[in-house]
């Protein structure tokens, strides 16, 4: 039986989305929640992420959603995903990236097939790759190079993994003084103050 996925929505509280990606597993009231649970979710989450365009997803999610191929994506995705969260571990705590994640990421790329080409939207400048967008596993390439950009323009200190012990969320601290603690204030920063409050009253009446 698969794992729980309650109606909530993807989280970006990662300022990275590779981070991000790693963050669609977590934990829940000390379950684990898988947010990708199917292809279409994986699609989802990449037009979400600004990775697809609406018409790509579109078209993938019809073309692959109910097809074996698509499954099997899904997996690699989700395989990644746990060698990606092994490789952020590590970096938070100030080791190596091992050479077994430059790996698995160098052969995610050689899915990637396409071309870059700049484009122009309301005076901003962005890139955007042309290419065989209908094949499934050209989505694991999408997740491989937003992976490069988290290990080519980073600073691997401000990498940065939830102080809630029971949250296992990751994000990159682009806080004026680097002292962000929380994956986020609704989410484990004002519990953790609530808890602080509680504890320091409970002292107080004892």
């Amino acid at each position: 039986m698969g794992e729980p996925k309650p109606q909530i929505p993807f989280l970006f509280v990662g300022n990275q989305l590779c981070l991000d990606f790693i963050n669609t597993k977590f934990v829940l009231n000390g379950r684990p929640v898988d947010l990708l649970a199917t292809f279409s979710d994986l699609v989802t989450w990449l037009l979400e992420g600004d990775l697809l365009t609406e018409e790509d997803a579109i078209t993938l999610d019809r073309q692959w959603g109910r097809q074996a191929k698509g499954k099997q994506t899904l997996e690699q995705a989700r395989a990644f995903r746990v060698t990606l969260r092994e490789m952020v571990t590590r970096i938070a705590a100030g080791r190596p990236v091992p050479q077994a994640a430059i790996e698995a990421i160098n052969e995610m790329l050689s899915y990637r097939i396409g071309y870059p080409q700049l484009t122009c939207r309301k005076g901003k400048f962005e890139r955007e790759y042309q290419g065989e967008s209908q094949k499934a596993n050209q989505l694991l390439g999408l997740l491989a190079e937003a992976t490069t950009n988290l290990l080519c323009s980073c600073n691997f200190s401000l990498i940065k993994k939830c102080q809630n012990p029971l949250c296992v969320l990751f994000f990159y601290d682009t806080t004026k003084n680097h002292a962000r603690h929380w994956c986020s204030m609704t989410i484990c920063g004002n519990r953790s103050k609530v808890a602080a409050h509680y504890r320091r009253h409970r002292s107080r009446s004892t």
